[in-house]
């Protein structure tokens, strides 16, 4: 390596590094991970620990002690990622509003993560690219897909209202092989179903999309829910939709 390169080199200074070190070991935990979203959802008034405990247990199936939540609360806290504020809350047991400590999501939580990483700024700023292409690309009678993640990453597909699309992995097929529109995605998405027995299907009906799985390896998930199996169910606009998860799946972004 030249001294060039050496000095091209951008460097996270040290007190930079420490900060983004607690926050990625903050988020790299199911309970912590759950809690942000819970406050980013609910970010028009802050939640006291009982409220936050109750919405784990209900909406994640996550079930921990009060004590066992304030260390994970105070972890967050320290990584800059929440803050405490005072608020008044009906108490358990109690008469009346009381004083209590309640925690929302920081200002500008995130920005060292994104902008001080510049490998995660710049695939910020590529996906930002595609989304932009996207919506210059209006036209009600279709849905537009594109694909953000893996070798297929920018390509684009318009299905029309009254076409049903195949949506799977390649394998040993090509466009021509079909009378009806497909989405081929590169053999790279190993965990995503073969099209021949699409991982999933695409089709209008009165003015909404669904989406159809109707068996699929390892499940569509939309919004890290699983979708019901031989059940359609529609999509939203400017959406994303995840066939499969992790190493070997592919992120669709819908948009209509």
């Amino acid at each position: 390596m030249g001294d060039s390169e050496i000095t091209s080199t951008e460097i996270i200074d040290s007190f930079d590094c420490d900060i983004i070190s607690k926050k990625l070991a903050a988020i790299n935990n199911k309970v912590r991970f759950s809690i942000l979203e819970i406050l980013r959802s609910n970010n028009k008034d802050p939640l006291y620990s009982r409220e936050i405990n109750s919405i784990l247990l209900n909406n994640y199936n996550i079930s921990i002690s009060v004590q066992m939540l304030g260390q994970h609360l105070r972890q967050l806290v320290e990584a800059e990622l929440i803050e405490e504020v005072s608020v008044k809350k009906e108490v358990v047991n109690k008469i009346g509003k009381r004083n209590v400590n309640g925690y929302c999501i920081r200002n500008n939580a995130f920005e060292d993560l994104f902008l001080e990483i510049s490998f995660l700024s710049d695939e910020i700023l590529a996906f930002f690219d595609v989304h932009q292409s996207n919506f210059k690309k209006d036209d009600d009678e279709y849905c537009r897909l594109t694909v953000f993640n893996g070798p297929d990453k920018g390509k684009f597909f318009k299905i029309s209202k009254d076409e049903t699309a195949f949506i799977g992995r390649k394998s040993k097929f090509k466009n021509e092989d079909f009378d009806f529109p497909v989405v081929l995605l590169d053999d790279e998405y190993s965990t995503v179903s073969n099209v021949s027995k699409p991982h999933l299907k695409l089709f209008n009906r009165d003015d909404s999309w669904y989406i159809l799985d109707e068996g699929s390896s390892n499940g569509t998930f939309i919004k890290d829910t699983e979708i019901p199996i031989g059940k359609p169910t529609p999509i939203r606009n400017n959406s994303f939709i995840k066939l499969s998860r992790g190493n070997g799946g592919a992120v669709i972004h819908c948009l209509f």
